[in-house]
């Protein structure tokens, strides 16, 4: 199903009214009224969390909730099949069953962009072979992200966007870093440029799952460099 464009105080409603209902706690037809002590859900006997219209609203509106307003403060409004498909699959979340356990705490953009290639089959090394061509145009993009290398040269790809960076006379990091440092970077993300990013970008390599998962490791570590570098 399509990932619903909710908050975490949205799902969190969804999931119990969902568990309430399952439970034989709530009915199908579910009534909220408000008073000055809070939410009432009319015929419910528990503790009942606090519920705003904006959520019912979100909730109605991401098709989750059939909502009928009674009165000023009053709503009837009764689960839908996506509301119980949304819990049921965590809101879509990414399935990392066949991701090894220590990429699974990658980048968290890294890990966005990879999970469905991992995911598909975590011993195909086809899949690691796009999973690692992604991780390399991450790299790539935070680089111009940070850098701001597109107002400087917009065709700048790879190699090219690490030199604007860290090299040559006049590079976005000067001041920033000493010369050393600047030599150390540029032949540290140049290097990955010219042994991951170029080949896997212009042929299959399909490496095996440890080969991959080792290259994903390491652009992990050069994006988690980059976050400790004053760019402003």
């Amino acid at each position: 199903m399509q990932a619903l464009n909710l908050n975490e105080t949205q799902k969190k409603l969804l999931q119990w009214l969902v568990e309430k209902v399952r439970a034989k706690k709530l009915n199908e037809e579910i009534w909220f009224t408000w008073s000055f002590s809070g939410t009432i859900i009319v015929g419910y006997q528990g503790k009942v969390p606090e519920v705003n219209r904006i959520t019912l609203h979100a909730l109605k509106n991401s098709g989750c909730l059939l909502c009928e307003r009674r009165r000023k403060d009053e709503y009837k409004c009764a689960l839908t099949r996506k509301a119980y498909e949304a819990v049921d699959s965590n809101f879509d979340a990414p399935n990392l069953s066949a991701i090894p356990p220590e990429l699974k705490h990658l980048d968290s953009e890294l890990l966005e962009r990879c999970h469905f290639s991992l995911s598909a089959g975590g011993d195909d090394p086809k899949a690691w072979d796009k999973a690692v061509r992604t991780a390399t145009v991450v790299l790539e993009e935070r680089l111009i992200k940070l850098g701001k290398t597109d107002s400087i040269n917009p065709d700048a790809t790879g190699e090219s966007i690490v030199n604007i960076i860290f090299a040559g006379n006049n590079p976005v990091l000067d001041g920033k870093l000493d010369d050393s440092k600047l030599k150390a970077y540029r032949n540290l993300y140049a290097g990955m440029m010219g042994v991951f990013r170029n080949p896997y970008a212009h042929r299959f390599i399909d490496p095996s799952p440890e080969v991959g998962g080792a290259i994903i490791a390491f652009i992990d570590v050069l994006l988690k460099q980059l976050n400790d570098i004053d760019w402003d």
